[in-house]
């Protein structure tokens, strides 16, 4: 039976809530705001909208749904806590690091933002942590893409991944592994290029090493950038230097 106002869809969905009959909740308190943004109910409706869609695993949903309780109830109090769940259905899209990261990267977005606004709010640091997983997560893409790359030899594109990682996250735990996987790529690059460039970029996989040793000097993978390097210095030392000509 279709409820007759707002205030009948509201009790209705908000019964069905509490008993965690989410789908039904949804129907109602959609039901209550078709009546209208504006009664004394709303507010709870749309809030309690949003929730019931995150317990049902409709993320999208919830996030849209918190957006709007954000937009529309500005002075309710509730708003810095509408915010935070905001924040946790974004998260709950975030794919595994293999995946496409859009959802990722909007969900930091609403992470800084809420840092901005609320840095002083008891859910702060857990919205800390949550930006440093994520930010982990793209990091781990960066690399893994890197390698991609660099298994298909496709050794440019690979350094630029392998140096995305150290330029936008400096801190990550790949750092160092991206690193060594760009003097790899640049010595692969090296190898791989005409005579008359070899020379170069050798010597860009030495330059590479030395930011590695600068860098990361107590990292544990010192002794492999050092094999690296006499890798790199040996087929340096082999490229014959170009002939000058006159008039050149």
């Amino acid at each position: 039976m279709t409820p007759g106002s707002a205030q009948e869809a509201f009790d209705r969905g908000m019964e069905a809530f509490e008993r965690g009959k989410h789908t039904r909740a949804i129907e109602h308190l959609r039901t209550a705001l078709d009546f209208g943004r504006t009664s004394p109910l709303a507010a709870d409706a749309q809030l309690t909208l949003a929730r019931a869609y995150h317990n049902d695993r409709q993320y999208l949903l919830a996030g849209n749904e918190f957006t709007r309780f954000i937009e529309f109830y500005r002075s309710d109090e509730r708003v810095p806590q509408a915010a935070f769940e905001r924040i946790e259905s974004y998260v709950a899209l975030s794919p595994s690091h293999d995946l496409d990261q859009t959802d990722t990267g909007r969900a930091i977005d609403f992470i800084r933002l809420y840092l901005s606004q609320y840095p002083s709010s008891p859910n702060a640091p857990e919205a800390q942590a949550t930006l440093a997983e994520l930010r982990e997560k793209l990091a781990r893409k960066r690399f893994e893409n890197g390698r991609l790359y660099q298994r298909r030899e496709l050794y440019e594109a690979a350094i630029v991944y392998y140096e995305s990682v150290l330029q936008d996250f400096p801190t990550s735990e790949y750092a160092d592994d991206a690193m060594l996987g760009a003097i790899s790529a640049q010595i692969g690059y090296a190898r791989a290029s005409v005579s008359s460039r070899q020379a170069e970029r050798y010597d860009e996989a030495l330059a590479k090493y030395d930011r590695f040793v600068t860098l990361f000097a107590s990292s544990p993978l010192v002794r492999e950038a050092e094999e690296l390097y006499d890798e790199a210095y040996s087929a340096r030392q082999a490229v014959p230097e170009p002939t000058a000509t006159n008039g050149q």
